[in-house]
C-alpha cells in the first residue's frame, strides 16, 4: 500500500465517519422534535365563558377532556397534533410563542377554539371577545347614557 492511497483511504474514513455523525445528529433532533412531550400538560380554552371553559390534558397515558378521557393515544408531528375519538378527528396547530404556547383546532373548525398551556394564561384575554366586546360595551355606553 502506498502513501497516497493509504491517505485516500484515511480521508474517505474521516468522511463517512463525518457523514454519519451529521446523519445521526439529524435523525435524533428529528426525534426529539416530534417527541410528544412538548405538548404534554393541560391546555385552558380561551375565549370561552368561566362556566363552559374546556380543559384539554395531553400526557402519555392519552387526550382527557375536562377530566374524561377522550382517547387514549395522540399523533404530534412536530406542528400538529391528531385526536381520534368516537365522534370523530379532532386536529390542533401549535400556535403562539415559546413565552406564550398555544393550540388552535382546525378539525373540527367551527366552533372554533384556542387553548393556552396552563401556567402561560396571564400571557392572553381569557375572556376573549376581542374587538367585538369592545364595540358592544361602547354601543352600549352611547345609547345606554342617552
Amino acid at each position: 500500500m502506498t502513501k497516497t492511497s493509504a491517505f485516500k483511504t484515511a480521508a474517505i474514513l474521516v468522511f463517512l465517519l463525518l457523514l454519519l455523525g451529521f446523519s445521526s445528529l439529524i435523525y435524533f433532533s428529528y426525534q426529539d422534535y416530534v417527541h410528544p412531550k412538548h405538548v404534554y400538560g393541560r391546555w385552558i380554552e380561551v375565549g370561552a365563558p368561566p362556566y363552559q371553559t374546556e380543559v384539554l390534558t395531553l400526557n402519555s397515558q392519552g387526550v382527557f377532556r375536562n377530566n374524561r378521557l377522550v382517547s387514549t393515544q395522540f399523533e404530534f408531528d412536530g406542528k400538529r397534533v391528531t385526536v381520534h375519538t368516537g365522534s370523530g378527528r379532532a386536529i390542533y396547530q401549535i400556535a403562539g410563542t415559546f413565552d406564550s404556547p398555544q393550540l388552535r383546532r382546525l378539525e373540527p373548525n367551527s366552533p372554533t377554539q384556542r387553548f393556552i398551556k396552563e401556567g402561560y394564561e396571564n400571557t392572553v384575554d381569557m375572556q376573549g371577545g376581542g374587538a367585538a366586546k369592545h364595540r358592544r360595551a361602547a354601543l352600549s355606553d352611547h345609547f345606554g347614557n342617552k
